[in-house]
């Protein structure tokens, strides 16, 4: 039904191949007919995968149904290597109207060098529509204009092996757990050695996962003061040094992942993003999934109330060069509408709290293992700070962090390496 692209060949092509996107309007207006009535063609780049492929085609189909004259034509790229087409499409005068940004960092890169069209009177004026994803509208500014629309939103969470606790006679983890307690937690459910141990917990690699404490705590990156930073990578690195915890080390020599951890059955807890229900679900049709499991919040500093959780929302934008904007204003502002949501929900975590989005995102999965306060119910913290260097802070905290976690520095050390270099390498 929709205009599908093949995949771009080449980054130096993507500019002209988005060219030929879309119907051909040329010999209507060579008759005569007003360009009002003639039939728009919004092009929309994106990232190619056949669960966002069925859910863009589903969301294409209920725009047009309701904005008559109006259809959508999908370019998409490879996932590897989307970013730069991405960038080669907007900065070589390639024909797109609007895309989906694929992380916060292009987000700034692109929206801050004025490849994207600033949408704060289009939100000010439907704010009706968008009061579903309100809440994530601030966060998204940059020097306060908002340059895109949510349409996903990822959270953390905690995830449990409910049939590892009940062997054990320990209660599942609590909803208000902090991260204090969760360590030892994860201490009091290892057992074993070699083949047969269990572990406690898994993490994944990511930086976020010990950072995770400071921005909790509401502190910054870019701060003066980066104490709070230090306690959560001591609790990190001491779930690792105390056995409760594969070391990165080990992780990296085995290639290690989450889910295919987690999937082993010999992991009582995981803490990664709200986007795991939805693998897990998978996982459970595919006959790969062999035991209950349970969610619920991700834990917090002792100061923090329950629920709070860095969030990192996947947006829609305009291109500033774009000759429809008015429409694809419209398409954008769809996807993240009610309406748009509910769709949304049945693919992928919506950034939508409607309770409609939430009952659709329930009614996706076969069992109650969701939990839908986990996800929605939430005190939002940025996972990232939208301004200049986050790619580089990115960078710093990975490797400082890394260097303390294999025991090559402490975190006291890490910490103090992560402001020298912010101010040596982010001017």
């Amino acid at each position: 039904m929709k205009n599908w692209m093949k995949p771009l060949i080449g980054i130096s092509a993507s500019a002209v191949l988005l060219a030929g996107c879309g119907k051909d309007t040329t010999d209507q207006a060579a008759k005569g007919t007003p360009a009002s009535e003639q039939e728009v063609a919004i092009k929309f780049m994106l990232w190619n995968d056949s669960a966002s492929e069925r859910m863009y085609d589903e969301l294409a189909q209920a725009f047009e149904a309701k904005n008559p004259g109006l259809t959508v034509d999908f370019t998409k790229s490879d996932a590897n290597t989307y970013s730069e087409r991405l960038t080669v499409t907007l900065t070589g005068g390639g024909e797109v109207d609007a895309f989906a940004f694929k992380s916060l960092d292009e987000y700034y890169k692109l929206a801050s060098s004025g490849r994207a069209l600033a949408l704060d009177d289009y939100a000010a004026a439907n704010s009706a529509g968008l009061a579903g994803v309100e809440s994530s509208l601030d966060n998204l500014k940059i020097n306060d204009k908002l340059y895109g629309l949510p349409f996903r939103s990822d959270g953390w969470a905690l995830y449990y092996n409910k049939n590892l606790f009940d062997k054990a006679g320990v209660a599942y983890p609590g909803d208000d757990l902090t991260w204090e307690q969760y360590l030892e937690l994860a201490k009091q459910m290892t057992s074993g050695s070699g083949q047969d141990k269990i572990y406690g917990s898994f993490m994944p690699d990511w930086a976020q996962t010990w950072y995770s404490y400071g921005q909790q705590l509401g502190a910054s990156l870019y701060s003066e003061d980066l104490t709070p930073y230090i306690e959560g990578l001591k609790l990190r690195k001491e779930l690792s040094d105390s056995g409760a915890q594969p070391s990165i080390a080990e992780n990296k020599a085995t290639n290690a992942h989450y889910r295919t951890a987690f999937l082993t059955g010999k992991y009582a807890m995981v803490v990664t993003g709200t986007w795991f229900p939805g693998m897990l679900e998978q996982d459970k049709k595919d006959s790969k999934l062999n035991f209950d499991w349970g969610m619920t919040y991700v834990p917090h500093p002792p100061e923090v109330k329950k629920g709070t959780t860095m969030t990192a929302v996947v947006v829609h934008a305009v291109s500033s060069d774009s000759k429809h904007q008015e429409e694809a204003k419209k398409w954008i502002g769809f996807i993240s509408s009610e309406e748009g949501q509910q769709i949304v929900a049945k693919y992928q975590t919506p950034a939508s709290a409607a309770d409609s989005v939430k009952d659709q995102y329930k009614a996706a999965f076969t069992n109650d293992a969701v939990n839908l306060d986990a996800i929605f119910n939430i005190t939002s913290v940025p996972e990232r700070e939208l301004r200049k260097g986050i790619t580089q802070m990115n960078t710093i905290v990975t490797e400082e962090g890394e260097l303390a976690l294999l025991g090559e520095s402490t975190p006291e050390k890490a910490i103090e390496n992560i402001k020298k270099r912010r101010d040596q390498e982010i001017q």
